[in-house]
């Protein structure tokens, strides 16, 4: 089963910026990770991505959770439990692939564009470039784990493609609220590494407004198509979730009318 694993993780992306090592240790780690959601009946998963993975088994697993998410089961970064749960949403959503981004990298000049970016963790049907396995250079720069230690994350530019954002989060009293929006990604690269796509949002300054101020996270989940209408009845109106976009009149109030 390793073996095979090995063989789909190198039709998957391009591996030669890669140890052999590491390819090995990704495809363990998946076939473990598989085993497990399905013993368990998991729909979606967060992960310590980093450093203890890194310094205690000596891989990224960005490559595992890209090619999980590819097949339906959204992985989020950084433990992001809540990521899950909006990622989860916005693939019911569309039918397709959720991946989970920081969308805290705004463009110098263009208000209403953002890099929706992260190490390399999304799944390949986001790309608009081959995919390739490369080296996490925050982890592996900063010291916090060796090179050879820090390698198997998915690096491309997202092709250009109609794009809704959601982050479902949690205050501190446990009631439940969600930020939707939709955007296009541009074809526009950028110097930088990772998986990546500028993504334009019209109105953008006015919801980081409600972002920065109703304290949602910087980590969003993405989904190619417009399905913000889906999310905002199905997260407003069925579960009773507090709702924003960038043209509320009332911030966090839902309304029949839908907003995209």
């Amino acid at each position: 089963q390793v073996r095979g694993l090995v063989e789909q993780i190198r039709q998957y992306a391009e591996v030669s910026a890669v140890k052999a090592e590491s390819v090995l240790r990704s495809a363990k780690l998946e076939l473990f990770l598989r085993r497990w959601q399905q013993a368990n009946a998991l729909d979606g998963m967060a992960i310590q991505c980093w450093t203890s993975i890194q310094a205690n088994y000596g891989v990224c697993s960005c490559l595992t959770m890209s090619r999980l998410g590819e097949e339906g089961c959204p992985c989020a970064c950084e433990a992001d439990i809540l990521g899950t749960l909006s990622m989860h949403a916005c693939q019911l959503a569309s039918g397709t692939p959720a991946g989970l981004a920081d969308w805290n990298n705004l463009h110098n000049e263009d208000d209403d564009l953002v890099n929706i970016w992260h190490c390399g963790v999304f799944p390949r049907s986001f790309a608009g470039t081959p995919p390739k396995l490369k080296v996490q250079e925050i982890i592996a720069s900063s010291g916090a784990a060796k090179y050879e230690d820090s390698q198997g994350t998915v690096e491309f530019v997202a092709k250009p493609s109609p794009l809704t954002l959601c982050r479902v989060t949690q205050d501190a009293e446990g009631s439940l609220k969600a930020a939707i929006a939709q955007g296009q990604i541009e074809d526009n690269p950028a110097v930088t590494f990772g998986a990546y796509g500028w993504c334009r949002i019209p109105a953008l300054q006015r919801l980081y407004r409600d972002v920065l101020l109703r304290h949602f996270p910087h980590h969003v989940a993405i989904t190619q198509g417009h399905v913000g209408n889906v999310l905002w009845e199905a997260l407003g109106n069925y579960l009773g979730l507090q709702v924003y976009h960038a043209r509320q009149e009332v911030p966090g109030l839902y309304t029949p009318q839908l907003p995209f």
